[in-house]
């Protein structure tokens, strides 16, 4: 199948496009330079010239932009995926948080990423939407967890790593494997990927840092006391305790 995908620059969306590739799909990246976002005439052409049978929408950008977007593939038939973020939920939950649990943000990013779940979801009722923890990256710089890691040691010193904090998260290889398995047989709705079987920030980061040889110092706290893990049985993803050495 024809993937366009918005996002290329960031930390997500390029490798979905490998594991799209590897799944024998042909990727095709919404270069902003070239197309846009704010210019109707090019985004007609942008998907007359590609042809989609799906689009990936991973970027950030306008609720606007979004919008647009799924109005364009409702109307030519497009599949539409967006990706969107346990940020829509508040940070005071005492259990897994289960799809259809109400968006609640306190912060703009939150309530950001719930305006256009709303908006898609409106425009484009077909539209899948899956809700992204913290994603793992390999190395520093994109914005991954081992990046904040990186820069957080290099400014403090130290990483304080609070043993109260149950952060939803998944490796960023098993997050675009998931995507790439599932997208084309699920019906629409909304999901939520979490690879976190119930580790703290403490742990995660304990054996983040002898998986890269402990380049770091990790401090325990108890602050934030926060759960923020999501739960879905309908996408398995591999459990980041799979890839990190054991505690």
């Amino acid at each position: 199948m024809n993937v366009l995908l918005t996002g290329m620059n960031g930390t997500v969306a390029p490798v979905v496009a490998h594991a799209l590739v590897e799944r024998g799909h042909r990727m095709h990246a919404w270069d902003r330079l070239r197309t846009p976002i704010d210019d109707a005439p090019a985004r007609v052409a942008l998907l007359d010239a590609v042809k989609p049978d799906w689009l990936f929408h991973i970027a950030t950008g306008p609720v606007a932009w979004a919008e647009s977007i799924a109005v364009a593939c409702a109307e030519r038939g497009i599949g539409l995926l967006y990706t969107s973020s346990v940020s829509i939920y508040a940070a005071n939950r005492t259990a897994p948080i289960p799809c259809d649990a109400p968006a609640d943000a306190d912060d703009d990013y939150g309530r950001y990423k719930a305006d256009c779940e709303a908006r898609i979801r409106a425009a484009c009722p077909r539209a899948l939407i899956f809700r992204l923890g913290w994603q793992i990256g390999d190395a520093p710089g994109s914005n991954n967890m081992i990046d904040y890691l990186h820069k957080t040691a290099n400014e403090q010193g130290h990483i304080p790593a609070s043993r109260m904090w149950f952060p939803s998260c998944a490796f960023l290889a098993d997050t675009a494997a998931a995507l790439g398995d599932h997208f084309a047989i699920l019906p629409p709705g909304d999901y939520q990927l979490e690879g976190n079987p119930g580790l703290s920030f403490f742990e995660i980061a304990t054996r983040l840092n002898r998986l890269h040889g402990d380049p770091w110092t990790i401090l325990p706290t108890d602050e934030p006391a926060q759960y923020n893990l999501m739960t879905d049985p309908r996408i398995p993803v591999r459990p980041i305790s799979n890839r990190l050495p054991p505690s």
